[in-house]
């Protein structure tokens, strides 16, 4: 008999912290307190279901209960041990957490959280792409009228500015030019104390461990946080080779596993490496619901956190447009 649940809630967050009194006030995170609160909206109007609930559904066609909303937490930070993990098993609530091998088994910093970061510790981050477009003029080599007309657009959550400043040093630039660029300007806002910043950043193979213990599960996220569907054939085996070593080194499974696509990247041939690497259950940054029934489980929608509302004692504050995300 097919269960009545035809919709699933796949809820991604990233930074969970006490923002407002940490070291980065400005960066773009969600504070702890907002989490709590999103929790309390979330447990009232959903069952929020654990990984190897998902999975046995996914796998096996286990019914999952009515208005099933599962929690994923990319990137593996230490937020994530410090702060969400002791608030979801005060809640008797698990979640799914996904960990590139470069920051959890290497101890080195993610580009992209070095860009997040130097955004964070800028005055005035908008100032930024100005910067960035006179450091490629030095350079030589590079049409900036060219990388403005297609690249310096807002998207979902950054102004046009910000958001070509992030495109530009994610994905636009050659990798030498790229990781240039990142390094001098974090020397110059953030910190020159590479291996301070990573350990307080990043989960550590034990805690990624306790967490495990206590019911939670890690699934893959690539080695470097490459986006995959713009990656070259080494590449994208490199970052699904490192996802696998990640996963072995804390004991989670691989074979029927699950898999984030850093920034939400993938396409065909994506999915079919991962896949054939073992992974069984995919997820995009598509802020949709998902299809039991019909969906493809290799890309599962999630919503942003900031797609989802807040409840606040007998009040609901929509961040965005959420009502009609969450009626599917």
């Amino acid at each position: 008999m097919r269960q009545a649940n035809t919709k699933l809630t796949t809820v991604m967050y990233h930074y969970v912290r006490p923002l407002a009194v940490s070291s980065y006030p400005r960066l773009k995170a969600l504070e702890l307190a907002n989490f709590e609160a999103q929790l309390d909206y979330l447990q009232s109007a959903y069952n929020i279901i654990s990984p190897f609930e998902l999975s046995a559904s996914l796998m096996a066609g286990t019914p999952l209960p009515e208005k099933s909303c599962l929690l994923t937490f990319d990137d593996g930070y230490t937020d994530h041990y410090q702060h969400v993990y002791p608030v979801l098993a005060a809640r008797s609530l698990t979640g799914l957490f996904f960990a590139p091998k470069c920051s959890l088994i290497e101890r080195k910093p993610l580009e992209v959280n070095k860009v997040q970061f130097i955004l964070a510790s800028c005055e005035n981050p908008y100032s930024l792409a100005a910067e960035l477009d006179k450091y490629l003029l030095e350079l030589g080599g590079h049409d900036i009228k060219l990388l403005r007309e297609n690249y310096f657009a807002p998207n979902r959550f950054d102004g046009p500015e910000v958001a070509y400043f992030k495109r530009l040093l994610q994905h636009v630039l050659q990798p030498n030019i790229r990781r240039s660029v990142i390094d001098n300007l974090f020397n110059s806002y953030v910190t020159s104390d590479i291996s301070e910043f990573t350990e307080d950043l990043y989960l550590t193979v034990e805690q990624a461990k306790e967490m495990r213990e206590a019911g939670n599960e890690f699934g893959g996220h690539g080695s470097e946080h490459l986006w995959h569907a713009m990656a070259s054939e080494d590449e994208l085996n490199r970052e699904i080779t490192g996802s696998v070593d990640a996963l072995t080194e804390i004991g989670a499974p691989v074979s029927g596993g699950f898999y984030s696509y850093p920034f939400g990247s993938y396409d065909d041939n994506v999915c079919k490496l991962v896949s054939d690497a073992g992974f069984q259950i995919g997820f995009t940054v598509e802020p949709t619901l998902f299809s039991l029934f019909s969906g493809d489980r290799m890309r599962i929608s999630r919503l942003d956190t900031n797609d989802l509302p807040i409840k606040s004692g007998s009040q609901t504050d929509h961040w965005l447009s959420a009502t009609k995300l969450l009626e599917g």
